[in-house]
Formats: C-alpha cells, structure tokens, sequence
C-alpha cells in the first residue's frame, strides 16, 4: 500500500503481459491464487458488509493508533523487512540499509506515513464504501504503473496485525482482531483487482500490432490517381 517506487519499473510491459488476464473469473482466481494473506481469498464485496460493532471496534482501535502512526508504520516495514528480506531490495531508497539505519531513515517515515494514510482513508470512509472503493482501485492502479508484483500488496496485511495487536494490549479482542483482518482483506483484494485489471489492459495494447506508416510508393500512387 502507498505510492512506492520498486525496482521493477522498467520491466513493466513484460511483466502486463506475464500477468495479464483476460476477465473477471481469471482475475478473482489470480487473486485468490497470489495472496498469502487468507483474507484477501474471501473478501467483502463492501465494507458495507462490517457490522456496526465492526466499524466502531475499527474506529475506536484507530484513534488509539494514529496518536503515534508514523512509529506504528516503520514498525510494519520493519517487521516486513525482517520476514522478507527480499522485500528491502524491491523499495530502492532502502536497499543495502542495515535495519537500525532503516528504523533512523527519514525516507522510511515518509513512505510509513504514506502506507498508514491510506489505512487511516479507509478507516475513515467506512460509512462511504463507493468513495473508499474508488480510493483503493486507484491505490491498486498505481501499484501496476510501479510493476509492483501481487504478493507485495498482501504482505502489508500479517505485518500491519502483528504491529498492532501489542500497542492495542488488552484492547485487542478476538472481535477487533476479525475486523482488522476483514478490512485489510478487502483493501488487499480491491487493489490487487484494479492492478490486474489495470495490468490486463496494459498487455492487451502492447500485444497489439503496430500500425505501419504509408510506404512511399503507395504514397506516390495515392498522388498519381489524385
């Protein structure tokens, strides 16, 4: 989540047509197929579909969490960077960064805070699910102009629960753990939706013949019948 720069920018084509798909079934099945992250499998359509005690429970665990966010989302790469180390490399700023230059680095904070804003949108928006949806498919569109691979997308969810559930201490609950992890699920599964959509089309226009220009002699015949 967030707008980050990856170090696959450049292979973007190539990489619209490896994952390219051609309609909704093949993109609900690549979904469910790429995710590590259980939750994004069988995710909401909307967060219309959280109870209300969900969506206080979310609220009401946010206002907690965003009084410190930026240390809330450097722990989450941090931890991100630690089980997946092959991670680091895929964010350029960070690459070759020992974890205690990480947890000093300016940049770091920035992109945390970028990645917790798009957290805080959603928890925001939750009485407004068309607004919210329309956020995270934008979200989920600049991850594909990033060449941003699915399972990089759902990697944000585990690493966000884990951060979270010791600042909430005796606030986390079996029921706000369930809502988190309902949200999170969604957030994951809309943007993987728009990237591969995003992705789909993206492949289609570079499969593409190019249209060749006029060769001088039809050019000369066009002249002549003229």
């Amino acid at each position: 989540m967030g707008n980050a720069h990856v170090g696959h920018g450049g292979n973007s084509k190539k990489t619209a047509v490896k994952d390219a798909v051609k309609n909704d079934d093949e993109i609900v099945t690549a979904i469910q197929e790429s995710t590590p992250f259980p939750a994004a499998k069988t995710a909401m359509a909307s967060v219309a579909e959280l109870t209300d005690l969900q969506k206080t429970l979310l609220q009401q665990s946010w206002k907690r969490l965003e009084m410190d966010i930026a240390q809330v989302g450097i722990i989450v790469f941090i931890n991100l960077f630690e089980s997946h180390p092959d991670m680091q490399s895929v964010f350029l700023p960070f690459t070759g960064l020992v974890l205690d230059d990480l947890k000093k680095s300016k940049l770091l904070s920035e992109h945390a805070l970028r990645v917790m804003g798009a957290v805080q949108r959603a928890v925001h928006r939750l009485e407004e699910p068309e607004k919210l949806h329309a956020f995270l498919s934008d979200l989920g569109r600049r991850h594909d102009k990033n060449g941003a691979k699915l399972e990089y997308i759902d990697y944000i969810g585990p690493q966000f629960l884990s951060a979270i559930r010791p600042i909430l201490g005796g606030d986390w609950t079996a029921e706000t753990e369930k809502a988190w992890t309902l949200l999170l699920g969604y957030m994951i599964a809309t943007m993987k939706q728009a990237l591969l959509e995003a992705r789909n089309a993206s492949a289609s226009e570079a499969l593409k013949p190019m249209a060749l220009p006029p060769s001088s002699s039809s050019s000369s015949t066009a002249a002549m019948d003229d």
